[in-house]
């Protein structure tokens, strides 16, 4: 089975039992911690497939956002 063709409750399936497996002797402080660093990786990833690539650009060629990357990490660096 491939990720990218698993519904939405084999998805779901899957994320509940990593979120599980990740949990195991994990305290509330390490818990919230990884929490929060997975919902920004997932909401880096959905921003990453709303921006379309540039052409001429690294994105555009391979289909990875590098630049993308960068600065999300910089507003991400300013906010916090």
């Amino acid at each position: 089975m491939s990720l990218y063709n698993a519904n939405s409750g084999q998805l779901l399936t899957i994320a509940v039992a990593f979120s599980a497996a990740l949990s195991q002797g994990l305290d509330q402080a390490q818990l919230a911690k990884l929490g929060a660093f997975f919902t920004i990786v997932g909401d880096t990833l959905a921003l990453y497939a709303l921006e379309p690539a540039q052409p001429g650009t690294a994105a555009a060629q391979n289909g990875t956002p590098a630049s993308a990357a960068v600065t999300s990490a910089i507003n991400l660096g300013e906010t916090l």
